[in-house]
């Protein structure tokens, strides 16, 4: 063999021979490494406020009160008066609105809905997931903010299936999630400008479980009673035959404000330094008795236990940047008071799944818009990633109310797939 003029005959001649059972044992522990190096990027579990979501899900540049410990931290700094929220209730569907009523009326249907033709609860339950999928979500939350500290709990839960053929061929996520929110927010003035700093340290419990078309089956079987047994190799308690990845991990946000007059600038920055998971790997059933026992199952550290999770989990950092504007209109303000606002989302592809392949512009990008009337009621309108949203709030005394329908999309461009939904809080805010 010739190289660069240079001839070998031996190519071991000028170099220590390698044992082939030395390289064996390298690329052993090369692709061990790999493996436990491997990491894989989670989205992070946001509850659906509907005041948020009927403003297009824009919020950076107008976060007040107890939302802010969610949201943007700096927005615990511009809370007016200290704000105690006991206790907030949100109720969320991922729904086409039309098929929305018939198909939560659906829920714990009495008989067993078989593959009749004409069947109208059926045909509903069809059309939904085929055409939407369908998923229901709560949260609840208590929380004070007041005098630039945030204090707060939330509790929420998600569901969503979706698939091109019903009931076997549907698959989806079911997740749980447990955070809590320490926050601390300054307001201080430079020249013209007013400016809010702030921060909040969320440490999260996190169980992830990722449904197949069996395990589907065998939900919708449970919820819907729909006969879905034939071609389903489980056939048991849901509980059992889904496998959630459960444990924790902190976070850390960081949010700026500034205000000029009446144009109001926001900056965020979520899970700053990415947020790593500590997840463990066990039955839902599991995961659920060992909660109510007061914690999550013992997470393993040895490779050959079935729970245990080689792959680095992590919830990436996300940037997210917004203006208002709010006219002063004085006296005129109490009857009539408009809010205008947008927002982009993780304009530097962050926290898209896959780099190679980033959604589009149009799906990181929020428009809203809030009137109050009255100092009571809300109308809000907005567009969320290409679609219209709607909704109201109604603020009596202590007690609100808030409505919101919309559409989120899970594609990477607008259009690939819309799914539809409606989100309603109660709350009480002393």
């Amino acid at each position: 063999m010739t190289i660069e003029g240079r001839t070998h005959e031996n190519p071991f001649r000028s170099r220590r021979h390698v044992p082939p059972a030395a390289i064996l044992l390298l690329a052993f522990l090369f692709q061990t490494h790999t493996g436990v190096a491997q990491t894989i990027r989670q989205r992070e579990f946001v509850p659906l406020s509907p005041r948020i979501m009927a403003q297009g899900r824009s919020h950076v540049a107008i976060a007040r009160g107890y939302e802010s410990l969610f949201t943007n931290p700096a927005g615990i700094a511009w809370t007016e008066e200290p704000e105690l929220t006991l206790p907030s209730l949100t109720l969320w569907a991922h729904s086409r609105p039309d098929l929305l009523l018939s198909t939560i009326g659906a829920l714990g249907a009495d008989e067993t809905l078989d593959e009749q033709e004409g069947d109208p609860v059926l045909d509903t339950l069809k059309e939904q997931f085929t055409t939407n999928g369908f998923g229901m979500g709560t949260a609840l939350g208590i929380g004070y903010v007041g005098h630039g500290i945030g204090l707060g709990i939330n509790v929420a839960t998600d569901s969503y299936l979706y698939g091109e053929t019903f009931p076997l061929g549907l698959e989806g996520e079911v997740q749980q999630q447990l955070m809590l929110a320490i926050g601390y927010g300054r307001p201080f003035e430079v020249g013209p400008l007013s400016l809010a700093l702030g921060g909040t340290l969320r440490p999260t419990l996190r169980i992830v479980s990722l449904v197949d078309s069996e395990a589907a089956a065998d939900l919708v079987s449970e919820f819907f009673g729909v006969d879905a047994d034939e071609g389903s190799e489980n056939g048991g308690d849901p509980l059992d035959t889904l496998t959630a990845l459960n444990g924790y991990g902190v976070a850390f946000d960081v949010g700026i404000m500034a205000r000029y007059e009446t144009f109001t600038l926001g900056v965020q920055a979520r899970n700053l330094f990415n947020t790593n998971m500590e997840y463990s790997r066990n039955s839902l059933g599991d995961v659920i008795s060992a909660l109510t026992s007061g914690g999550l199952p013992s997470r393993a550290s040895d490779r050959s236990d079935p729970s245990f999770v080689s792959e680095n989990y992590v919830v990436p950092v996300e940037y997210s940047f917004g203006l208002a504007w709010q006219p002063h209109l004085g006296d005129f303000a109490s009857i009539l008071d408009p809010k205008l606002h947008f927002q982009v989302t993780d304009p530097f592809k962050l926290t898209d799944p896959d780099r190679n392949r980033p959604r589009s512009f149009w799906t990181r990008l929020h428009l809203g818009s809030e009137v109050r009337v009255l100092n009571f009621f809300d109308y809000r309108l907005g567009i969320n990633q290409g679609y219209l949203t709607t909704g109201f709030g109604v603020d009596l005394a202590f007690f609100n109310i808030s409505f919101a329908l919309y559409s989120q999309e899970y594609g990477r461009y607008p259009g690939d797939q819309q799914v539809g939904g409606a989100s309603l809080e109660f709350a009480f805010r002393f």
